[in-house]
């Protein structure tokens, strides 16, 4: 058994002291609908795939749900894209395990659920360790208890939900999507060094998260972005009425310069002047 099974084991292992129900029935798939809220963006992807497997094999494990709003009707927690592999193989029912716990840990539930399959990508993981952050005002280190891992570790993932929305995409697109990487490239645009992290990841420069590492020790942290080696043809400036256009297809260089210009505008006139 592995050390994250020890730590965390299933489900109902972690909330046995709670007495969840724990129930396994089947369940018309009419009366089963997917959560709002849902640590998985990506929701669907992968269905064709997964509904081979349940034609060839069935299904190996129930999908974990709990009882929704209505009578006889049920909120999926885990397993969506069961869910939905299961629909579009024409499937009337499906085998459910049906938890019951208070509205305010469904989601919880879901996030413990998928971390333990290791199926969330590193942004879909941040996203949900964050929201579980502020709705239940845990620290870092309660987090880490709940999930068997150091306080120090979900801090430096954590970190990566400072960055700009624009610089996540922006590694998104660059194709970064492990975990201990994607915290590395939170630590260069800390330090005003992105653009040169990212420009470095695609010339095959930095291919492990210790060439990452190295790259941020030997960067001094920048107060403005390092623009300097941006060919100026890049990007164009226009006057439109009153404001001035700024057009680039480098969504890394619109993004360190509008971080540029707010950090400005913010220390002249104040932090309103960004909103």
């Amino acid at each position: 058994m592995s050390l994250k099974s020890k730590r965390l084991g299933t489900l109902a292992d972690i909330y046995q002291s709670e007495n969840l129900d724990g129930t396994i029935r089947t369940i018309r798939i009419e009366k089963i609908e997917p959560a709002e809220n849902q640590p998985r963006q990506e929701r669907k992807k992968g269905i064709d795939e997964l509904a081979a497997s349940l034609r060839a094999d069935g299904l190996l494990q129930p999908i974990v749900v709990s009882k929704g709003k209505g009578e006889d009707h049920y909120r999926i927690i885990a397993g969506e894209r069961r869910y939905h592999a299961a629909r579009s193989l024409g499937w009337q029912e499906i085998e459910c395990k049906i938890l019951d716990r208070p509205e305010k840990e469904i989601y919880k539930l879901a996030v413990i659920e998928n971390l333990q399959r290791e199926n969330l990508s590193p942004y879909e993981e941040v996203d949900a360790l964050l929201f579980l952050k502020n709705a239940h005002s845990y620290t870092d280190a309660e987090l880490g208890d709940l999930f068997g891992k150091s306080r120090s570790y979900m801090s430096e993932v954590l970190s990566i939900a400072g960055m700009e929305k624009a610089d996540l995409v922006t590694c998104r697109s660059y194709g970064i999507q492990n975990k201990n990487l994607l915290v590395q490239a939170a630590q260069a645009a800390k330090k005003g060094s992105l653009v040169n992290f990212l420009e470095m990841f695609s010339k095959g420069e930095l291919k492990t998260v210790r060439d990452a590492k190295d790259f941020n020790k030997k960067t001094k942290d920048s107060a403005a972005p390092t623009l300097g080696r941006r060919i100026p043809a890049q990007y164009k400036l226009k006057r439109s009425g009153n404001s001035i256009v700024i057009q680039s297809e480098d969504e890394i260089l619109l993004g360190e310069m509008l971080k540029y210009l707010r950090k400005e505008l913010s220390k002249k006139f104040g932090d309103s002047a960004t909103t």
